[in-house]
């Protein structure tokens, strides 16, 4: 006995349908940006020279993920930027709207050795990746990067009064 099978306009839709929502769920997520990080980083061309750097974690005030692996530091309002290599394995860094610097050996630095490392919230958990490498960058590999140079410091103007005998005579009595 042969049974035939006939499919319709309408299952052949629904077919379609589901192969591209199937297909869209394959390619998001952190999963399917594999090997896409490593180019980013090869056309950017992060490389460090020191990896040895310290900077007093009391005195960061802000950062900035260039991709999962490499996130700036802003240190002292912004003036000194610290370029750290985390470990591989730490995911999402780059969409994260806080991240904070962990001093692992209580000496009150963040540095590019030692168990120091940078912490953030994903997924309900705290992720914790160790700082392999941290650099202090230059104006010109702050730029490179794309993070900005610093902000100059305001100069302080000095006010001079005018005191009699610096070329002005003095006003006479009335």
């Amino acid at each position: 006995m042969t049974t035939t099978v006939t499919v319709t306009t309408i299952d052949r839709i629904a077919i379609l349908v589901a192969t591209i929502l199937l297909a869209a769920c394959v390619s998001q997520g952190p999963e399917s940006r594999l090997g896409t990080q490593e180019k980013e980083r090869k056309a950017q061309g992060i490389k460090m020279s020191r990896t040895s750097d310290c900077v007093f974690q009391s005195t960061i005030s802000g950062f900035e993920a260039l991709d999962d692996r490499y996130v700036v530091l802003f240190a002292n309002g912004g003036r000194k930027a610290y370029l750290a290599d985390l470990s591989a394995g730490c995911l999402d860094v780059r969409s994260q709207s806080a991240l904070a610097p962990v001093d692992g050996d209580g000496n009150g630095q963040i540095c590019g050795f030692g168990r120091d490392s940078i912490a953030y919230r994903r997924m309900g958990m705290v992720e914790d990746c160790r700082i392999l490498g941290l650099e202090q960058l230059s104006d010109e590999k702050r730029l490179a990067l794309g993070v900005g140079v610093p902000p100059k410091p305001k100069k302080k103007e000095e006010k001079r009064e005018d005191k009699p005998g610096d070329g002005e005579k003095p006003a006479a009595p009335p």
